[in-house]
């Protein structure tokens, strides 16, 4: 089947056409680039927007946190979440906020919601096991199908496209994207990501989370595998309420690798679970 391709010079075009982020999220993310992060000054950024605000205190106050009620400063939310973590639900939340996703026949924004934030809390669990960063895994999780969102609302016709075929043929996404369009949404994804100045090895993860071994940086590799492993459980517990949900593969030697008994991993898949509901509920996605 083949369909219209897409390049990724007119990805990186839509991309630079793109609305501005709120000013609190911006100068967060370059400060959080720059390594030179005031969390103070970050603090104040937020409670300057209102919205980031409210945003942030109803995710730090969710049940997932334990704290329900008990979280009342912007200061304390960070804290208790972490900076990176804030400011990439804060980022995704922003960009998807007046988004019309309705023109891409099949594309299901609460089920992607929800299966991007199963992986953002699987890959921040995990990430220890694998010696990462939680709270950058926690953010590459969350971007790793942005570009699913890119083309649904700016290529709604290209996005249906490739995911009528993904399902009519029960294939993967990215081979039903490649199939169509001649690029992936994990490709599409990883321009957005550099656009936002995001670090090198994040963009990376999120362009091979389907094919870690195809990265190269080693860095960016360990977290391609983490986001493969978390992008399998959250398709394996299909939070996205998916009609036709497809499982993809992952290396045993990675699994191995995660040394995760078989309670451990009941354990994480219900850790997930709620942390999804809690958290999805608190944006209200």
């Amino acid at each position: 089947m083949t369909g219209s391709p897409l390049s990724l010079e007119r990805i990186q075009s839509c991309v630079e056409t793109l609305p501005a982020l709120p000013q609190a999220v911006r100068e967060v993310m370059q400060a959080l680039q720059r390594d030179d992060v005031s969390v103070e000054r970050s603090v104040h950024l937020i409670e300057q927007d209102q919205a980031l605000a409210a945003r942030t205190l109803r995710v730090a106050n969710s049940a997932f946190y334990g704290m329900s009620g008990r979280v009342g400063r912007i200061g304390d939310a960070v804290t208790l979440l972490g900076l990176r973590a804030v400011s990439g639900v804060l980022l995704a939340v922003s960009y998807s906020n007046g988004l019309d996703t309705s023109r891409c026949a099949g594309f299901n924004f609460r089920g992607y919601w929800r299966h991007s934030m199963a992986a953002a809390m699987a890959a921040r669990l995990l990430a220890p096991r694998l010696r990462l960063d939680p709270d950058e895994g926690f953010v590459a999780g969350l971007l790793h199908d942005i570009g699913k969102l890119v083309l649904a609302a700016h290529f709604p016709a290209e996005g249906a496209q490739a995911l009528a075929l993904a399902r009519s043929a029960d294939v993967p996404d990215v081979e039903a994207e490649r199939a169509t369009l001649g690029l992936t949404h994990a490709q599409i994804g990883a321009v957005l990501v550099r656009h936002w100045r995001f670090p090198a090895r994040v963009v990376q993860a999120v362009e091979y989370h389907a094919q870690p071994w195809e990265g190269g940086d080693p860095a960016a590799r360990s977290l391609a595998e983490l986001l493969q492993v978390a992008n399998a459980i959250a398709h394996a517990l299909d939070l996205a309420d998916e009609a036709q949900e497809v499982v993809p593969s992952l290396d045993p030697a990675l699994w191995l690798r995660l040394d995760l008994s078989d309670s451990a991993a009941l354990t994480l898949l219900a850790e997930v679970e709620r942390g999804v509901e809690d958290m999805c509920s608190a944006l209200a996605l």
